[in-house]
């Protein structure tokens, strides 16, 4: 099933953009096996969630193409998946949107509700969509309605569930969707977000801002850091896991934070990440 999921999406991209992006979009998949180590952060969560549940409630803040949602999806999970970038969602809906257990919804998610935002997209990344025109290739794209998730649960009746997982990226707000959860009424076990000063301090807020504010969740936290991008749409390198409190090798270090609240799934997750104390 993967691979003609693969296979299907290839020449989905072949027929919609061409050889050059078919052609990116596999250089992207072989310089992560050739390259030096790359850790994939959802297939992390993924692994450490299986430990203790077959199956959960998964929201995809930010699906782009599904990668992240894609061993969700796979293993019976119901995904919720929030893409606003018109373009990225055309590929998302034909490679998920006949699968029952995927919901695609094409709102952006913030910290309040709005009845109309542009979406700025990039010439030189697909995966660089954001509310903020945060760089100079950042054009308008199609314009979209904003959410919360605390009006996304009361619509879907995510109240009466338990949300295994959220997993967070949108180019520069993760700590506006983190505050526009309802936290007396919900409760993750994992979130998965993306920090970098470079991106989010135009919008106020750095690395530990967003890091505290977990915290002051009560949620443990793990960091996975990036080298800083050479540039948007060249694939990055790692440098390492930690646990925070830490300090960023780099000013402008990038990365990925998971944030638990759950004290056998942070045993995991370390496990994982191989992190000795």
């Amino acid at each position: 099933m993967k691979f003609q999921r693969k296979v299907k999406t290839a020449i989905k991209i072949l027929i919609n953009n061409g050889i050059i992006e078919l052609f990116n979009s596999m250089k992207g998949f072989v310089s992560n096996r050739v390259g030096g180590y790359r850790p994939d952060e959802a297939m992390i969560a993924f692994k450490a969630l299986m430990v203790d549940a077959d199956t959960g409630v998964m929201i995809d803040v930010g699906a782009h193409y599904g990668k992240t949602l894609a061993k969700f999806a796979e293993n019976n999970w119901q995904v919720f998946a929030f893409e606003p970038d018109s373009k990225n969602r055309e590929r998302l809906i034909w490679s998920y949107g006949d699968l029952e257990n995927v919901v695609i919804d094409h709102r952006a998610v913030s910290d309040r509700n709005q009845d109309k935002a542009t979406i700025y997209r990039s010439s030189i990344s697909t995966g660089f969509s954001s509310l903020s025109p945060l760089h100079s290739s950042h054009q308008p794209g199609n314009e979209v309605s904003v959410i919360t998730l605390e009006t996304f649960f009361i619509e879907q009746g995510l109240y009466e569930k338990e949300v295994s997982f959220i997993k967070i990226d949108t180019e520069g707000y993760d700590l506006h969707v983190l505050k526009g959860i309802p936290w007396t009424k919900v409760s993750p076990k994992l979130i998965l977000c993306e920090f970098g000063d470079i991106k989010t301090s135009t919008l106020g807020y750095t690395f530990h801002d967003l890091a505290n504010y977990l915290i002051d969740q009560g949620y443990k936290l793990i960091v996975s850091e990036w080298y800083p991008l050479k540039d948007y749409g060249i694939p990055a390198d790692w440098i390492r896991f930690c646990t925070y409190p830490c300090k960023l090798k780099y000013p402008k270090s990038w990365g990925n934070i998971f944030a638990t609240n759950d004290a056998n799934l942070y045993q995991s997750l370390l496990e994982i990440c191989i992190i000795n104390h």
